[in-house]
């Protein structure tokens, strides 16, 4: 289990550059998934839903990997 307040706590302003960097590029994808689906199928929310759980599982994953 990780433990976010020691993560916060430890954290470098590069760190949090690096976080915000990340969490923007979230919003990019879940923005690109829901428009690529819509193109494709005609549902944007489909995409959007994948688009935003897909790297929120992986992220979450690393965490209990670390």
């Amino acid at each position: 289990m990780f433990n976010l307040m020691k993560i916060l706590e430890e954290m470098t302003p590069t760190g949090w550059i690096i976080a915000s960097i990340c969490l923007l590029l979230w919003v990019v994808i879940i923005h690109c998934a829901g428009i690529f689906t819509e193109k494709r199928w005609g549902d944007r929310e489909s995409g959007a839903l994948v688009g935003f759980f897909v790297p929120g599982f992986l992220f979450m994953a690393l965490l209990y990997l670390m």
